[in-house]
């Protein structure tokens, strides 16, 4: 027994053996490099947005989960268009929510899909977005203020993403039972 746990002893640690035999892509890896973009003004001016613009970008992902979220999201629109003078809210719907079913609101655009929708989160001045990794970490890469609602029982969004965004110091965690329209 006791020459067993010696070779064990001499055998070098998981981390020292792991960096001399891998290298490491960093801490995550988007589409786009997030400093090819050119400056935030000139992206803003190109995607159709007025300096004075406040953008927020509200996107729930590829599939139907969030569509109470955009719901409860475009209803507190008008009191947080009062709040915020200039506020342009940008609804993306994405591919299995049809935008026809969301409520229509005065000032509140509803899309289907948006082409490049990493350069519209890259320029905004806030997202509401679900939790998944992916459209989070984009936030993250390109310093943008997030409110994420991971989905209950999810693990990664209810987990992984928010252990991610910590230790960022990014987004802040929201709870989907208790933000109502006007807490938002």
């Amino acid at each position: 027994m006791d020459d067993r746990f010696r070779r064990l002893a001499a055998l070098p640690g998981i981390r020292t053996w792991t960096e001399a035999h891998y290298d490491f892509a960093g801490d995550y890896i988007t589409g786009f490099d997030p400093s090819d973009l050119p400056d935030r003004a000139a992206i803003r001016a190109e995607l159709g947005y007025a300096a004075q613009d406040k953008v927020c970008i509200v996107t729930v992902g590829g599939s139907s989960a969030g569509v109470q979220l955009l719901r409860r999201v475009i209803d507190s629109f008008p009191a947080a268009q009062r709040a915020v003078p200039g506020l342009r809210m940008i609804v993306v719907a994405g591919p299995r929510i049809d935008p026809r079913l969301l409520p229509a609101r005065d000032g509140v655009e509803l899309y289907a899909y948006v082409h490049d929708l990493y350069r519209h989160l890259a320029v905004c001045d806030l997202a509401v977005v679900q939790g998944g990794l992916t459209t989070t970490m984009e936030l993250v890469a390109n310093n943008r203020p997030v409110l994420y609602f991971p989905l209950g029982h999810h693990f990664e969004q209810t987990f992984h993403v928010p252990h991610r965004l910590t230790r960022y110091r990014a987004g802040r965690r929201m709870d989907y039972a208790t933000a109502t329209p006007e807490i938002l």
